[in-house]
């Protein structure tokens, strides 16, 4: 055995042969399979934190009924209210888990040199971070669940079954450039200080985007570089409601490409 061992070892001072490395590769059919674990891993270490569940897959239905209740003459009145806070709240509820949720872990596990450990171990390059971020789109597809939940229960949402769909499926698939945007700040910020990094980013995001409110028009522009604006501009296309300051929709799905694309090239580069 020990022999078989070092017959795999380099000489010192050469490499190891790549022959020998494809005899020792992971078989490809297993690779799926290494995925599918650590993904498992990452959603079980989060669910099993109470910080993380309660403030972002209860918080956002509870104050979406909330506001709801106080503005239910409003919506009756005027359904196009309904849909532009059913969209607001839905891209608030899928922006918490997947920024935070992948950002703030990353960064303390990076401190801890778990990274280091991971790279050690023979598991696909790349699986970690890719566990994270299939952690953080679940969360949000479940959170996103809960409001649409939410307004089936109160009848607040003037919009066929298939206009729900789609704009579900859009804002599920459009966590992931926040997803990316939490490996960044995981990637380049220390433990401690990324759950405030994040808070700076997060919290002017959801109000200077014009989710749950119109802006003053002097604001509007500054609405332009925030992800969640072009993220809700494009679910209020789907429902037919006139979008703010006309923002073409190819302009938003290329503006949440590329932030996705920098920040998670950013964060591969320093993570992997």
């Amino acid at each position: 055995m020990n022999a078989a061992i070092s017959n795999l070892l380099p000489v010192t001072g050469s490499a190891l042969p790549a022959e020998r490395i494809a005899s020792v590769a992971m078989p490809r059919l297993r690779v799926p399979r290494a995925y599918l674990i650590e993904a498992k891993c990452e959603f079980l270490h989060m669910l099993r934190a109470p910080m993380f569940v309660i403030p972002f897959l209860l918080f956002p239905p509870a104050i979406y009924l909330f506001v709801g209740l106080l503005a239910a003459q409003a919506m009756h009145a005027h359904p196009e209210i309904a849909t532009v806070m059913f969209t607001g709240f839905s891209v608030f509820s899928i922006v918490g888990p997947t920024m935070f949720g992948v950002g703030c872990p990353l960064a303390i596990e990076r401190d801890a040199g778990l990274l280091k450990l991971k790279r050690a171990q023979p598991a696909p390059t790349g699986a970690y971070l890719i566990a994270k971020t299939s952690m953080a789109v679940l969360f949000a597809a479940i959170s996103m669940g809960s409001i649409v939940i939410a307004a089936l229960c109160t009848h607040k949402l003037p919009l066929p079954a298939t206009q729900v769909l789609e704009i579900s499926s859009l804002l599920v698939i459009g966590s992931v450039c926040f997803c990316a945007m939490g490996l960044y700040i995981g990637a380049h910020v220390r433990g401690t200080a990324a759950p405030g990094i994040t808070h700076l980013i997060y919290l002017p995001m959801l109000y200077l985007s014009g989710l749950f409110f119109p802006l003053p028009q002097v604001m509007w522009k500054w609405a332009l570089i925030w992800p969640a604006f072009h993220l809700q501009r494009l679910a209020l296309g789907i429902a037919g409601l006139p979008v703010p300051m006309n923002v073409p929709p190819a302009l938003s799905v290329a503006y949440l490409v590329a932030i996705t694309v920098v920040c998670g090239a950013l964060a591969s580069r320093l993570s992997l």
